[in-house]
């Protein structure tokens, strides 16, 4: 045993440099393994640091009110970064590894960078955009003002530019500043308008009242006379438009004050001066008539027997006609024209003995609208207009209103023919 513990001493002691050398080695690669793997681990967790933070800074990007498609680029990005597979290798030989996940940390700390710097950039923008239309919301009110708008025009606007400016002044996201902005859009184009309008209206005054100056030659009483046909006018064009449905308020308001107005002025300058602002007024409706209404309309009006005929609401003809009698009256509402046909025989639908029945009756022309209800000539009749639609006198034996059809004089009924496509809307009423 001594022998044996001899021999090894004496073989430790002249292989020392050796074994030292090799034990030295070891412990340099286990060393050299072990900062790598640190370093690895130190990289990665940067890494994954490093996206936390990105994660974190698009849910900040959601959160003040970003649109996914203004950071979806950096998103995109982000995912293709992180779902990179870093090299196999394994320390000591980890080099590749270590320099992926700090050049991945790099990345993602350059996209939360950007997208940091992208919010900061939204939020100035759409703060600045939401002050701005407050601003410009103010200014145009005060412009409105200064030109002449009316009064009651402006009403929808007080006070929102002090409620905007409030909701700019509290906002802290993107979210927040634009809502302003959308808020403000419709009223500041809205005003917009009015005031174009105001400013057409001003200029074409001017140039009215200076065509009724030299109509008048200053004399009060026929510059009363021109404002009250002014006037006239416009309340028939008005007339004209309700009937088709349209919303002719802003004018109606107009016209009530011009109306108003007109009743208590007395001096040839004032008058003159009502006078331009109606004539105005109808020509911004005339205007909006032409734009919106059918290239041809029909309308009857059951309380005056009358027939008209419009293009792009400008009256062209009319005539007086005879409606249905008490019990089987023209039916109001919105119809078309949807069959024209020439000759025809009216034929009963009532059996003979009913007070309704009537005779086979031929036509020249029939134009449908309603179900059996058309407009047509009627050789049996000679008068037509107020009154016509009941018990009447007509020297023709024709006594009182038709069965629901609308009756036209033939010369009348003709013009109408000719002038009335299929598809032509009837407007009775």
């Amino acid at each position: 045993m001594t022998t044996v513990l001899v021999g090894t001493l004496r073989l430790l002691r002249q292989n020392a440099l050796r074994i030292g050398v090799v034990l030295g080695t070891f412990a340099l690669v286990v060393a050299l393994i072990l900062v790598q793997q640190m370093r690895e681990a130190f990289a990665e967790q940067d890494f994954h640091a490093a996206r936390a933070q990105v994660l974190a800074a698009q849910s900040h990007a959601r959160e003040v009110g970003l649109d996914a498609a203004e950071y979806s680029d950096l998103q995109r990005q982000e995912l293709t970064t992180a779902s990179a597979a870093p090299p196999s290798t394994s320390a000591p030989f980890n080099q590749d590894r270590i320099a992926f996940f700090s050049r991945a940390a790099t990345q993602e700390a350059q996209i939360k960078e950007q997208l940091d710097t992208r919010v900061q950039k939204l939020l100035t923008e759409t703060r600045d955009a939401a002050q701005a239309a407050v601003t410009q919301l103010s200014g145009e009110m005060q412009k409105a003002k200064q030109i002449g708008v009316d009064d009651q025009l402006m009403v929808e606007f007080d006070g929102l530019p002090s409620k905007a400016q409030i909701e700019v002044d509290v906002a802290t996201t993107v979210h927040a500043y634009r809502a302003v902005s959308a808020e403000l859009k419709a009223p500041v184009s809205k005003l917009a308008l009015i005031i174009a309008d105001q400013q057409a209206t001003n200029t074409l005054v001017a140039q009215y009242v200076e065509q009724a100056a030299a109509q008048d030659h200053g004399d009060p009483a026929v510059a009363r006379t021109g404002a009250n046909a002014a006037l006239a006018q416009v309340q028939a064009d008005l007339q004209t438009a309700r009937i088709f449905q349209m919303d002719v308020s802003v004018v109606d308001l107009h016209v009530q004050k011009l109306a108003a107005k007109l009743s208590t002025v007395t001096t040839t300058a004032d008058l003159e001066q009502v006078n331009g602002g109606l004539q105005v007024q109808d020509k911004v409706l005339q205007d909006a008539m032409t734009r919106t209404l059918p290239d041809k309309a029909l309308t009857i009006s059951l309380s005056e027997q009358v027939i008209r005929a419009y293009e792009h609401g400008q009256q062209v003809f009319w005539s007086y006609v005879t409606t249905g009698r008490p019990g089987l009256e023209t039916d109001p509402g919105n119809f078309k024209v949807y069959w024209k046909v020439s000759p025809w025989t009216m034929h009963s639908p009532w059996p003979k003995g009913s007070p309704y029945w009537y005779p086979d009756s031929k036509v020249q022309m029939v134009m449908w609208f309603n179900g059996g209800d058309g407009i047509h000539d009627a050789s049996w009749r000679s008068r037509y207009g107020p009154g016509t639609n009941g018990p009447h006198y007509d020297p023709t034996g024709e006594d009182t209103g038709t069965h629901g059809c609308v009756n036209v004089p033939f010369r009348n009924m003709l013009w109408l023919w000719n002038w009335t496509p299929t598809g032509t809307q009837v407007i009775v009423y």
